[in-house]
């Protein structure tokens, strides 16, 4: 029986992937080495041991080939290796500031116990501890006291306290190629203090005032989709601006708030194959307002490619 965080083949494609989400109908979810996750009958995929390199097959070893230096994103991350069928390595990497403290807490039957202390150079990787994948649902939550340390500032980065409660089905999701390990690994961004929104405040905004350079057109239901490209923004009036993500943003973030009071049930963002910072940025703000969107993944790619994600709400 194929279980999520399986390694399998595909039969009929000269690919292999993990198993990220187990759907209706004897369909599963399998990310496949460019982080997009294909779905897929049961049946049309194989189990195969985790240690299992499947020969020649090309995919897997474009997955093993490091990527740019200068594309690996900013942040203190937390990610999970699987080593082996039952167990994964828990490793952190700083690629935020010169240096940071780390020190991990598990939270057990409502108290904090302390486990370990550890410092991170600019670029460096530790690892923590393993953990059983069988024992996944009593995996203990994780509370971390991040210290960033910078030599020399004009304001020092803030601490943060980042708690991690482990839910299979948002675990297996954030599969991915880890840029500090250089294979697939269960991998996210742990330095960035939540943010939430007031939905009450949200919905009762009055989107007929228009405030002072505001993004024009959000007090109206938008586009179920969305093209994100600058010389698109710029045709549907948008003024120029020397931050184009940031215009970009603001677009996108107008557009989820606005569709959220508007009670849509979907809305699809072109963003572009390879503007992966743009995407990535995206992905980010969706992960941290989860009182909105109910699922977040790439559009479908026979239409779009790997170029425009898909959002759900809540509503």
């Amino acid at each position: 029986m194929i279980k999520l965080g399986d390694k399998v083949r595909f039969l009929n494609e000269n690919m292999e992937g993990f198993v990220t989400s187990i759907q209706n109908k004897g369909m599963l979810g399998v990310t496949v080495d460019s982080d997009f996750e294909i779905p897929v009958l049961s049946s049309q995929v194989v189990k195969i041991d985790f240690l299992d390199k499947a020969g020649n097959n090309e995919p897997m070893a474009q997955a093993q080939k490091p990527r740019p230096v200068n594309s690996n994103p900013i942040g203190v991350f937390i990610a999970f290796e699987r080593i082996n069928e039952q167990y994964v390595q828990v490793s952190f990497h700083n690629n935020f500031t010169e240096k940071v403290i780390l020190v991990v807490y598990e939270l057990i039957d409502g108290v904090y116990h302390f486990i370990q202390e550890l410092k991170l150079e600019r670029e460096e990787t530790k690892s923590f501890k393993k953990l059983d994948m069988e024992a996944f649902s009593n995996w203990p939550e994780l509370s971390i006291a991040i210290l960033p340390i910078e030599y020399h500032s004009i304001k020092p980065s803030a601490p943060v306290v980042k708690a991690i409660k482990f839910h299979a089905k948002t675990f297996h999701q954030t599969l991915k190629f880890s840029f500090f390990l250089q294979k697939q690994a269960y991998q996210w961004r742990i330095d960035e203090k939540e943010i939430s929104v007031d939905l009450k405040a949200l919905k009762e905004h009055d989107f007929g005032v228009k405030a002072a350079d505001s993004i024009p057109n959000l007090k109206n239901r938008p586009s179920e989709l969305i093209d994100l490209h600058y010389d698109e923004l710029l045709k549907k009036g948008f003024k120029a601006s020397n931050d184009i993500v940031g215009l970009q943003m603001d677009v996108f973030i107008g557009s989820v708030e606005s569709a959220f009071v508007h009670k849509m049930d979907k809305l699809v963002f072109i963003h572009g194959v390879g503007n992966l910072y743009l995407k990535n940025k995206m992905h980010t703000w969706l992960s941290k307002h989860k009182e909105m969107i109910r699922m977040y993944q790439l559009a479908d790619p026979i239409q779009f490619g790997a170029g425009a994600t898909e959002i759900y709400f809540k509503n």
